[in-house]
């Protein structure tokens, strides 16, 4: 779908966005291929297209930057197809909801791995681990996780394209807690991890500070579905839009014919 926009160029808006798609304009390609059928005029018509030239130029490079800055927050899940190899699935574990509570653990899933970072052990090692990636998904991260990994690493550069799930779930029809969520679509967890929610993760984290090393592992294994199962619901939430935004179009053909 980021080849498909145009809304991360100045002067474009949905409007105009969706007046390019209705007159077949559906991506980068068809507006350089097809220039001289592009419902626009003058000058503008000329700097979109050199817009579009810049775009792809970025996204060749892996230049997520062009992208995170200009694209509007809440159609950053557009991008996800073009940066897949570079997404962290990620989710902070912490003692309390103020930034000021400690971090206790930072799982942070690729797609194949998973690897967390533990308070006291290898939490520090967060900072470099980030800066592998172009896109961070998570749910409520834009809230929750983000402003505490930027509060604990205040040196560090936390500007990728960031894809907050819970907004694009809420268009598609899903709201409220991300267990409540996943069990509406029929994603399970673990029995080991079966009804655990935030209360239990501070619990086993304090569990665990007493000595008990099974509490420690079930944080881990709790940690690690969460962002696991962050990607099915990106999977879900990708299709999902775009069948929402094309599927328009198409009826909008057949109605016509």
């Amino acid at each position: 779908m980021l080849q498909n926009t145009f809304i991360h160029i100045p002067g474009i808006g949905y409007k105009t966005e969706l007046n390019l798609w209705q007159n077949h304009i559906l991506s980068w390609g068809d507006y350089l291929k097809d220039f001289d059928r592009v419902p626009l005029c003058g000058r503008r018509k000329d700097a979109i297209a050199a817009h579009i030239m810049d775009s792809r130029y970025h996204l060749n490079k892996g230049n997520y930057r062009f992208f995170s800055s200009s694209i509007p927050k809440k159609e950053t899940w557009r991008a996800y197809p073009e940066f897949k190899n570079s997404v962290a699935f990620l989710d902070i574990e912490t003692t309390g909801l103020d930034y000021s509570d400690e971090i206790t653990m930072v799982g942070i899933y690729d797609g194949s791995c998973v690897k967390t970072f533990i308070n006291g052990i290898n939490l520090d090692e967060v900072k470099a681990e980030l800066s592998k990636y172009s896109v961070l998904i998570t749910y409520n991260g834009a809230c929750f996780d983000l402003p505490f990994l930027k509060y604990r690493f205040r040196d560090a550069v936390i500007d990728q394209l960031h894809i907050d799930l819970r907004y694009p779930l809420k268009r598609l029809g899903y709201s409220g807690g991300l267990k409540h969520i996943e069990h509406s679509l029929n994603i399970r967890r673990s029995e080991e991890t079966k009804g655990l929610d935030g209360f239990d993760a501070v619990r086993l984290w304090y569990e665990y500070q007493s000595g008990s090393k099974e509490s420690l592992e079930l944080l881990k294994k709790y940690n690690s579905e969460d962002i696991v199962n962050l990607k099915k619901l990106m999977e879900f939430v990708y299709s999902g839009l775009k069948k929402e935004l094309f599927g328009n179009l198409i009826a909008q053909e057949t109605r016509r014919t």
